[in-house]
């Protein structure tokens, strides 16, 4: 443990975790986007900075429910006022981390967090106070929590009005699942019901498989009134037994890693499991997309060649003997096809792609070949040469204009420019809305097993 060996394992499975991604609204995402982000913070926060600094002192976090007296715990442990405390919801809004002066360099340069200097600190450890884990402000509660997970052992103070409450129970349960060292601190307890209350908290704790977990409870005081030393004394000295003792640090260390390492085995497959749904899923969907403009291109395509573009408007005007009309009225055409293509594609690939990943569209203004050659961009959209029609009489004009053979090269030429155009456009569109699943899964699951693999057999 502590390995450089251990440490690159991790730093490649924190690299894979993150390279993992949830794209699309799949049964089980949020809740894997959630775990995926709490596992980068706690091997960003606790497991690589602890391997790569095993001899720091250890980080004691005092947490716990809305004014349970975390600071004012915090300030009776330390023997002065190192962090507010005060009738004032949410009174921390800022960690306040204390420890003694030798211990600063461990410590200096950490973003968003207050740091105080005390001799009086237990040897070997540091304190850190967070906001309310039941807080009014999210942000406070995400702190709480986040601090939480990069803990060594954790000082949890709940009081007599508060103990049961659900928030405390979901991260109590989470650190018997991690093996994390803990104590529980049972404040403002008045003295007559100190019996009851306690014998509830011991039989809640066993019922959640925490029956060995220290338990100190401290009697309610005036407003404003200390904690009595007696009550603060056991849980000084439990903090004292762990710090002092470098054996002792190292066998809280080795508890909390080992616990965090343990939990990965539960961690990482779900999010395995779920990154190859979303893989599978991406295929899928690009399939569906591909094959549903595949689709959509063939039908521009045959309705670029059958001669319908020569209806309406243009049919008009050439019979009108306005020849640029006409030609003017071909693009219109053509541009209103790749707009019905666009709008088909959009329509027929919605159940492709999760809702709203993709807005309709219209395409871009085209620049349609044949603008130079009137003739030619009629006769290329005419349908089949060898039927009767507006295209044929253009072919013709243009034959006897500039000679057959040319003619025939001009209008294959345009011909084949128009459906470049038009295949391109779907083409970029199709294109589009694939990349509207970005960012896309880079794999299937199976790196995270084989970098949890790597992490087990360094441990």
């Amino acid at each position: 443990m502590g390995s450089d060996t251990l440490s690159a394992a991790l730093a490649d499975l924190r690299d894979r975790v993150a390279a993992t991604c949830f794209p699309l609204d799949l049964p089980g995402a949020v809740q894997a986007r959630l775990a995926r982000r709490e596992l980068i913070e706690q091997l960003d926060d606790y497991l690589l900075p602890r391997l790569a600094a095993p001899r720091a002192p250890l980080l004691a976090v005092v947490g716990g429910s809305t004014g349970a007296g975390r600071s004012t715990l915090v300030n009776a442990l330390v023997g002065r006022e190192v962090t507010p405390a005060g009738p004032l919801r949410p009174t921390t809004r800022v960690p306040v981390l204390v420890c003694r002066s030798g211990d600063r360099h461990w410590f200096a340069g950490q973003a968003g967090i207050g740091l105080r200097l005390d001799e009086r600190v237990p040897p070997g450890m540091a304190l850190l106070d967070v906001p309310d884990i039941d807080s009014v402000s999210a942000d406070n509660r995400r702190v709480a929590v986040r601090l939480l997970g990069a803990a060594d052992l954790w000082i949890f103070v709940t009081t007599a009005s508060r103990y049961a409450d659900a928030a405390p129970w979901h991260l109590l349960r989470l650190a018997r699942e991690r093996n994390t060292r803990l104590a529980i601190v049972l404040n403002r307890v008045p003295t007559e019901v100190l019996d009851g209350v306690r014998s509830d908290l011991v039989r809640l704790l066993r019922q959640a498989g925490l029956g060995d977990v220290p338990l100190y409870p401290i009697v309610e005081t005036e407003p404003g009134a200390g904690l009595p030393e007696r009550n603060v004394v056991p849980i000084r000295t439990w903090l004292a037994e762990r710090g002092a003792d470098p054996d002792a640090r190292a066998a809280v260390v080795r508890r909390t890693v080992g616990g965090l390492l343990h939990s990965l085995d539960r961690r990482v497959p779900p999010l395995a499991q779920a990154a190859g749904r979303q893989y599978e899923a991406v295929d899928r969907a690009r399939a569906c997309v591909d094959t549903t403009y595949a689709a959509t291109s063939q039908w521009a395509l045959r309705a670029l060649d059958d001669g319908s573009l020569l209806c309406g408007a243009a049919a008009g005007r050439w019979s009108d003997g306005d020849v640029p009309g006409a030609a003017r009225a071909v693009r219109e055409s053509l541009d209103a096809l790749v707009a019905d293509a666009f709008a088909r594609g959009a329509e027929r690939s919605a159940g492709c792609l999760p809702p709203g990943a993709v807005r309709r569209s219209a395409p871009e203004p085209l620049a349609w070949p044949g603008d130079g050659e009137p003739l030619a961009l009629i006769a290329a959209v005419g349908g089949p040469v060898s039927g009767p029609g507006i295209g044929r009489e253009a072919a013709g004009r243009l034959g006897t204009r500039i000679g057959s053979e040319p003619a025939a090269r001009l209008i294959l030429d345009v011909h084949r420019g128009l459906r470049g155009v038009v295949a391109a456009a779907l083409d970029g569109e199709r294109a589009r809305r694939v990349a509207a699943m970005t960012p896309l899964p880079a794999q299937d699951g199976t790196g995270l097993i084989e970098a949890l693999d790597t992490v087990r057999r360094s441990a």
